[in-house]
């Protein structure tokens, strides 16, 4: 029974982490106030994605043993079917790139290579191949090195990406940095990928996994992620302000906030439900489907101004329509 009381409260928190990544592509306060919408968007909501390698870093790992060979077969296993979510999420997504021109605009075959294997080929289909990219560099680190050098290359892999991303302002004063980060960017569109951005929270799911018994206690799981994530609206605020991010993905009090957000998870007891793991995954899927969906139903009811205009509304009514078809999704067990 213990056993099964353990990871609900990632399960659930997976559900939080799906409403955050549809608050970051519909800015839901943004209407009522731009500086608030931003730090619950774009600082706050930046959890998400981290929580989601983290957890797949915590439960890939356990099932790793001595045995390298089926080790190695179930890294296969999982690629292979992160990969077939990934098709099926390509070809879903096909006809609104045809609508939006992607294979007409300028359209290159090595672009549509770099977007497969990087970028994603809609805007929230990069996290597929980041976590392919992202488990596989984390496997090599894990069979490969001790605890201290994974930890010492996943936060240089991360330093990059940060100086990259929102701290690209202060990188690109520098020439020679700057070049280096122009060659990054004929490449990945941002450095929020599967390189930089993915192992090292993958890396740290993994090693909370390994010393599970170990966690810091709730007390100080709370106060930590509290202080952290004060720290990190600050951080991100002040970036903002001076108009040094080139994204707002990264941050360098994201590391602590995440880490204590996690094992004050796994502090809770309860049950698991795997029913929340299948609907988070199509609510991240279908979501910019929904958005889409209420963008033409409010211009076919002339509700625009409401539903679209109206930024809260807006989220509100993607948010209840992609949960409801990810309900009915996973209730008929497509997934």
């Amino acid at each position: 029974m213990a056993e099964q009381r353990e990871y609900g409260g990632l399960d659930y928190f997976r559900i939080l982490c799906a409403i955050f990544v549809i608050a970051i592509h519909t800015a839901p306060l943004a209407t009522i106030n731009k500086e608030i919408d931003f730090a619950f968007t774009y600082i706050l909501g930046r959890i998400a994605v981290p929580f989601f390698f983290m957890v797949t870093g915590f439960f890939f790992f356990q099932k790793i043993s001595n045995d390298r060979q089926k080790n190695v077969e179930f890294l296969k296993s999982f690629i292979l079917k992160i990969t077939k979510l990934y098709m099926f999420s390509i070809l879903l997504y096909i006809p609104v790139n045809i609508y939006t021109g992607y294979f007409t605009h300028g359209f290159r075959c090595i672009n549509l290579v770099k977007d497969i294997l990087f970028n994603g080929t809609f805007y929230h289909l990069w996290y597929f191949p980041s976590v392919i990219l992202g488990i596989s560099i984390s496997f090599i680190l894990y069979r490969t090195f001790s605890t201290k050098v994974i930890y010492t290359i996943v936060s240089i892999l991360f330093l990059i990406g940060l100086f990259g991303d929102s701290y690209f302002g202060i990188s690109k004063s520098f020439v020679a940095i700057n070049h280096f980060y122009h060659f990054i960017f004929a490449v990945f569109d941002y450095t929020r990928n599967g390189l930089f951005f993915a192992p090292i929270f993958i890396m740290m799911g993994a090693l909370i996994a390994k010393d599970k018994e170990q966690l810091i206690s709730f007390k100080k799981s709370m106060s930590g992620f509290l202080l952290s994530a004060f720290f990190m609206i600050g951080e991100g605020m002040l970036l903002h302000t001076l108009n040094l991010q080139r994204h707002n993905s990264m941050y360098f009090f994201l590391i602590p906030s995440m880490f204590f957000l996690f094992q004050l998870l796994l502090h809770l007891k309860i049950s698991n439900n795997q029913k929340m793991r299948s609907i988070s995954l199509w609510v991240y899927i279908i979501h910019p489907l929904c958005i889409i969906l209420i963008r033409g139903f409010g211009k076919a009811t002339h509700t625009t101004a409401l539903v679209v205009d109206h930024s809260l509304i807006h989220f509100l009514a993607v948010t209840v329509l992609s949960f409801a078809i990810s309900i009915i999704i996973e209730r008929k067990e497509l997934l």
